[in-house]
């Protein structure tokens, strides 16, 4: 789907939503109705980045406070040893209590919008998740994520037959799944086919099973300059939460990193402001 047939799609439902939700204004809400949990847990995930065994959402001693937990005086059994120094503590957010770390410096946090304005990581603050699964990979490979080839004229022929077209109006691309899966493996941990396997829609729509590559066209609708405005990371170095600003869409969001000896990954994101996060917040109401 175009980003902005997407977008078009978003703000449609976003005033549906609003529609039944003023008719519905007095009444008892009903049961929640969300999307059912992955059935794997932490332990299912590979080992730390570094390792040569990817990264893992795990979160060691001597890490982070989650945002429910800012208020307690311990977390799991263990004082909290201060905030970060010079760091500020935000009402809405994991950013602000560290276990014995620090505040980023102006140079550090220049050098993660620099890596996170890359097209191969942009796209994965564009969803609000906390586990690999609940990854939006149609925005994370919007606009081919620096690993798409020019599309044969099978691919091209296969895309306008599969989704009944006469003709590529945009940018047509193509992504190996080879490539696709050693990127998600870099970045969070696990294969495309596991994270499949473990709950994620996938990449369907794109897929060409004759020469097993993602296919689709696109304009750069989704591109999202993130800027890193605050930012903490732990004693050890092996965790770092950055407080972002994008655009309308995604206007502020907090994402998680892993450092280690490998390559950097992400493991989560929080979406505080945008219409993102609006759009999901209503779907989550029940407007169903």
């Amino acid at each position: 789907m175009k980003r902005r047939e997407k977008k078009g799609k978003i703000l449609a439902l976003a005033g549906m939503c609003m529609l039944v939700l003023c008719f519905g204004c007095g009444q008892e809400d009903g049961a929640a109705q969300g999307i059912e949990e992955p059935s794997y847990t932490e332990d299912d995930l590979p080992g730390k980045a570094g390792d040569g065994e990817g990264l893992t959402n795990e979160i060691p001693d001597s890490a982070y406070v989650s945002g429910e937990d800012l208020d307690s005086d311990a977390v799991d059994g263990e004082e909290v040893k201060g905030e970060a120094d010079g760091g500020q503590e935000l009402e809405d957010g994991l950013l602000g209590k560290v276990w014995g770390g620090r505040s980023l410096t102006p140079e550090e946090l220049q050098e993660y919008s620099e890596w996170i304005q890359e097209r191969s990581n942009y796209g994965f603050l564009l969803s609000e998740w906390e586990n690999p699964t609940q990854v939006d990979l149609y925005e994370v490979f919007y606009n081919g994520a620096g690993i798409s080839r020019e599309g044969t004229e099978a691919e091209k022929k296969a895309y306008l037959d599969r989704n009944g077209l006469q003709e590529i109006n945009t940018d047509f691309y193509a992504m190996d799944k080879a490539a696709v899966s050693a990127m998600l493996l870099g970045k969070v941990g696990l294969s495309y086919d596991e994270l499949v396997a473990k709950g994620s829609d996938g990449l369907e729509n794109w897929y060409d099973a004759e020469t097993d590559s993602f296919c689709t066209e696109a304009g750069d609708t989704n591109y999202v300059k993130f800027i890193c405005t605050d930012g903490v990371i732990n004693e050890e170095g092996t965790r770092v939460i950055l407080r972002c600003d994008g655009d309308e869409w995604v206007k502020t969001c907090e994402v998680e990193v892993a450092e280690g000896e490998g390559e950097r990954g992400f493991l989560g994101n929080h979406i505080i402001d945008g219409l993102m996060l609006d759009v999901e917040e209503e779907s989550e109401k029940g407007c169903k």
